[in-house]
């Protein structure tokens, strides 16, 4: 069989896909078809957004009314959750007291089905081993759906940037958030064994890198081939075999920007012009600084949710004077962590980085009890590159980044189980 000659001994997809689908068939009917339909995940995020985040929100919805029914809440007092209700109840006062507060109370109140989505996955759907490697399955091989369809959109229509599937300009985050736990797995086993398995491994990451440059999107790629570095150190790297992975990629991209000079161009000139901070006349710079001075304005509860998108303009963007550049304007400050000083103050940012940190925390514990399984050993990756704070984000509340993000944070929370024990 194709998975048993793709196996390992600390990752043996044969006999997970023996055993998983064996354990699925002994769940209740409900349980069974429930972890159908989360396999199908990977599949129904191919096809547009509304679709995905139907998904996303049944599921979550059908976790809570479980544990209501079954009055299992254990999993709650986890920090990175607690801290995520937190957040998400401040975000709903700052929403009252706002600006704007229907708009933004309706933004604000959504947005808890994506932690919810996450603590389903972690403890209820995934909270078995070889389940979770039968998910891994599904999300590579719906990688190599995207991977697919973006080389047959570059071969009809080149361009700058990529849309298909779904006509916007976000396929990049399918292949760098989706499938980044893939994505790592794949890079620590290609440096970690001289074999078929090593070698198959390395050339669907090759692959899947190249596709990511050609989709235009700059900082999904450097998640992407970041995490993956940074995942081939962490697990039983081989000095020669990473060394080697490098290189390849190193020449991969010189290869891309060769053929395709426009890419090259907008990967290293006009991204060097307009890194925020180091470029304060740049647009990038000006929605961070835009975020900065409504934050300023209102440092204790912020305006609310989603809120900069309609008070931002009405700033005097001459100040604060020590404040280099001029605002940019748009629908959301484009980082996180200044998105959460505008929209829900000191406070609020306080509690999204003890959820960023608890996250990541979490995940670490994961890679300390079961080091083995290169899933827990790179699970850390995934939070730590989604969050990493010196970077372009799309909106915290935001539907498509939110997707992609929740979905890859809640397969990485998933190696973590021992919260049963406390």
């Amino acid at each position: 069989m194709f998975l048993k000659s793709l196996s390992i001994h600390e990752f043996d997809l044969h006999s997970s896909w023996v055993n998983g689908w064996n354990k699925i068939n002994n769940l209740s009917s409900f349980d069974k078809y429930m972890s159908l339909f989360w396999f199908l995940g990977p599949f129904i995020y191919l096809i547009e957004r509304d679709p995905a985040d139907l998904w996303l929100t049944t599921i979550s919805i059908i976790f809570l009314i479980r544990c209501f029914k079954k009055k299992e809440w254990r999993w709650a007092s986890q920090l990175w959750f607690k801290s995520a209700v937190a957040l998400w109840l401040y975000g709903l006062i700052s929403a009252i007291t706002g600006p704007d507060p229907l708009f933004t109370f309706q933004q604000g109140f959504v947005w808890i089905r994506f932690p919810l989505y996450a603590a389903a996955a972690q403890v209820w759907l995934a909270k078995d081993r070889d389940i979770r490697i039968l998910m891994f399955l599904s999300i590579l091989i719906g990688m190599l759906i995207m991977c697919a369809i973006l080389i047959a959109e570059t071969i009809i229509e080149p361009k700058s940037r990529l849309s298909w599937p779904y006509g916007d300009l976000v396929p990049g985050g399918y292949i760098a958030k989706v499938s980044l736990p893939v994505f790592c797995v794949l890079m620590a086993i290609a440096v970690s064994h001289k074999s078929k398995v090593g070698l198959f491994s390395g050339i669907v990451g090759f692959f899947s890198i190249v596709v990511s440059i050609l989709t235009g999107e700059r900082t999904h790629f450097l998640i992407r081939a970041c995490g993956g570095m940074l995942a081939s150190l962490v697990w039983k790297p081989k000095f020669q075999l990473y060394i080697i992975l490098i290189i390849v990629e190193i020449l991969a991209v010189v290869a891309v920007f060769f053929v395709r000079p426009d890419l090259g161009y907008n990967f290293t000139n006009k991204f060097m012009r307009q890194i925020p901070i180091v470029n304060t006349d740049t647009g990038y710079w000006g929605s961070w600084r835009g975020g900065i001075q409504q934050g300023l304005e209102t440092p204790i509860k912020g305006i609310g949710p989603s809120g900069t998108r309609y008070t931002c303009i009405n700033l005097d963007s001459n100040l604060p004077k020590w404040l280099p550049g001029e605002n940019n304007c748009g629908n959301h400050p484009h980082n996180f962590y200044v998105q959460l000083f505008a929209e829900a103050g000191i406070v609020g940012l306080f509690f999204g980085c003890v959820m960023f940190i608890s996250i990541i925390l979490t995940c670490l514990k994961a890679r300390k009890e079961y080091f083995d399984c290169p899933m827990a050993a790179t699970a850390f990756v995934i939070p730590l590159g989604l969050f990493f704070p010196m970077q372009q984000f799309g909106s915290f509340y935001g539907q498509w980044g939110n997707l992609f993000i929740w979905f890859a944070l809640g397969f990485a929370l998933s190696q973590f189980q021992s919260y049963k024990k406390g």
